[in-house]
């Protein structure tokens, strides 16, 4: 079985979109960015690459929960 049959043509490219839509997901969530970088597993330009496109949350507190 030769590798163009083994069904590796384009595995590269989706996993770089998978990679892609889940530091975009984990960014538009308020992530910060150096957590994107571990939970991914790729380099800090990356990240930087997507996440200059959303805009900044300022203020915004974690919601741990909320108590009564």
């Amino acid at each position: 079985m030769s590798k163009a049959t083994a069904g590796n043509i384009g595995d590269g490219r989706a996993v770089d979109l998978l990679k892609d839509l889940l530091i975009t997901e984990l960014a538009r969530a308020g992530v910060p960015q150096a957590e994107i970088r571990k939970i991914v597993g790729c380099d800090m330009n990356r990240v930087n690459r997507i996440v200059k496109h959303f805009p900044k949350q300022r203020g915004r507190t974690k919601e741990l929960g909320t108590s009564l």
